[in-house]
């Protein structure tokens, strides 16, 4: 059989190799009928004849079949050529993460991404009896999108087979083995799996290895004997809960790691939260500003709160995080209600008499408001004693005072403030009502001060981020929708070759929406990177609606 750039297999031309393993290579195909770019698995050809590499090669296409998750290369169809298997697989663009690794170590909430949706595949292999047995960072395939595709399954094995060996294992993959792998133990489970994960994540977030030698022989002791270094130790700025996760991943003993791929998963997710909730702190909006004419004194029963001093964990901002955010909440509800309740009274004007009191004064006028007396924290002006006045009377600084003067005009009497003195003239008489309670029924205010009665405008709501569950979903549509865009795109290429071969171009009822597919996917995909979900579903429904009206012209 030629497997030659540019040959022809069955129906798929070669036009290129993606890689080769321990047991057989990947080329990169085009079906002659479909037009579709996928990815053919065959056998090398000096191990085709051994016929427990080609029970395997079988069970690995059995075993692809069975798995169809969003975080899984998936099967496309097997047959037979010149009495050789093949398997056509989903063609994965993209870079693997080994590749990514050769720029250094990857952010935290990028390597907590990937490994979750990692894990998310091993849950859902795990829990149909499948266990991958060759984790390591390059078989999976990370695409523009932000998906993670785990590949290679070719040594995997059901959890009741005893039989399959690890013939043909690169020294890759020494670096993430178990150790019961390395000691060919018979019951081998999905921790081992796990284990393999923690030994990728340590490497994702240190851009170092936790278990290297200079020979097989000395990576294998690592894994058996070797304490790895904490990865805080390598990273100072590595979270806690991250570095405890890895620590119990990587244990020797199976019984002390995670059991399933679904605990260690949500393992994880308790990590990137906390990281992610201190710059939300730090970028609290300030409180609203009051709705006033002129500045109001804070209230002296809340200045306390003004100076209340910082919590003591202020060094540790993820691990009061919560504290924090609740004391935040509380004094904005505490300024608010400062404002609502406090600041119309604040510069309320000497009330008017009750209403029995006026009564009992019906030719008193209604007294005008006069100003503020200053705050209580400043004491009032005294006014100046007359000589020629033999006798003052002063009014209880709590008491609103009325003085009446005998013989004169109404317009003359006065409603002192608190705290003020009112000077009396000989023979005069001084009423001092009661004080009574604040009424219910409203005070008038002038029109500049009703506006502080109002309560200020609430905050904006800060955007919502959306959750792991939500991004994984939308990657998975944008995949799917590119599968389709691309399909599209090489049947549009197959055919402008063969018009210009004519001498014509392609119809503008082909390349407008070619265009727009193109720019609305491009923008779904900046989008996702960007964890902007709300735009990233807007372009993909415009995208769709493009790859819809070509499917049509195309009779796809």
């Amino acid at each position: 059989m030629n497997l030659q750039i540019g040959s022809t297999v069955g129906d798929y031309q070669i036009v290129g190799i993606l890689g080769a393993g321990g047991m057989g290579k990947v080329y990169k195909v085009r079906n002659g009928i479909s037009d579709r770019v996928e990815a053919m698995k065959v056998l090398l050809p000096d191990l085709a004849a051994q016929p427990e590499l080609s029970d395997r090669f079988l069970r690995e296409i059995k075993t692809q079949a069975s798995l169809e998750h969003a975080n899984i290369a998936a099967l496309h169809t097997a047959l037979r050529v010149d009495n050789q298997l093949l398997m056509l697989m989903e063609f994965v663009e993209g870079v693997t993460l080994e590749q990514k690794l050769k720029d250094g170590p990857l952010p935290v909430e990028q390597a907590l991404d990937y490994i979750s949706q990692v894990l998310s595949a091993l849950d859902y292999a795990h829990k149909h009896g499948v266990i991958h047995r060759d984790i390591k960072p390059a078989n999976m395939m990370l695409t523009p999108a932000g998906l993670v595709k785990l590949m290679d399954f070719g040594i995997a094995k059901g959890s009741g087979d005893h039989r399959l060996t690890m013939t043909g294992t690169t020294m890759g993959s020494l670096y993430y083995m178990s150790p019961e792998q390395i000691r060919g133990a018979a019951n081998v489970d999905a921790r081992a799996d796990l284990y393999s994960v923690g030994v990728t994540l340590y490497e994702l977030a240190t851009g170092t290895r936790p278990f290297d030698g200079d020979s097989e022989f000395a990576i294998m002791s690592a894994h058996l004997e070797k304490t790895p270094v904490p990865p805080v130790e390598v990273d100072p700025r590595l979270p806690q809960g991250l570095n405890d996760a890895i620590l119990m991943a990587v244990e020797k003993d199976p019984a002390m790691r995670f059991q399933t791929a679904g605990a260690f998963r949500a393992a994880l997710q308790s990590v990137l939260p906390a990281k992610e909730a201190a710059p939300a702190l730090q970028a609290a909006p300030p409180p609203p500003a009051q709705a006033i004419a002129q500045p109001i004194p804070p209230a002296p029963a809340f200045q306390p709160m003004a100076q209340a001093p910082r919590p003591m964990a202020a060094a540790n901002p993820k691990s009061k995080r919560g504290l924090w955010m609740a004391a935040g909440a509380l004094a904005a509800a505490l300024g608010a209600i400062a404002v609502i309740e406090f600041g119309p009274w604040k510069d309320t004007k000497a009330q008017t008499p009750p209403p029995s009191q006026a009564q009992a004064q019906p030719t008193a006028p209604v007294p005008a408001p006069v100003q503020t007396a200053p705050p209580a924290a400043e004491p009032a002006p005294q006014p100046t004693a007359v000589p020629s006045q033999p006798q003052q009377t002063t009014a209880p600084a709590p008491a609103l005072a009325k003085t009446k003067t005998a013989g004169k005009p109404a317009a003359s009497q006065t409603v002192a403030a608190s705290a003020s003195l009112t000077p009396v003239q000989p023979g005069q008489t001084v009423t001092q009502p009661p004080v009574q309670p604040p009424t219910a029924q409203p005070i008038p205010q002038p029109a500049q001060q009703q506006v502080a009665q109002q309560p200020p405008k609430p905050a904006e709501p800060q955007p919502v981020m959306p959750s792991r569950a939500e991004m994984m979903a939308a990657r998975e549509r944008h995949a799917q929708l590119e599968a389709r865009a691309g399909g599209i795109r090489t049947t549009l290429q197959s055919l402008q070759r063969s018009q210009a071969a004519s001498g014509l171009n392609l119809n503008a009822r082909f390349t407008q929406p070619a265009s727009l597919m193109d720019t609305y996917m491009k923008a779904s995909a900046d989008a996702l990177h960007d964890n902007d979900l709300v735009s990233a579903k807007d372009f993909m429904d415009k995208a769709e609606r493009q790859v819809e009206i070509l499917e049509k012209l195309l009779n796809r």
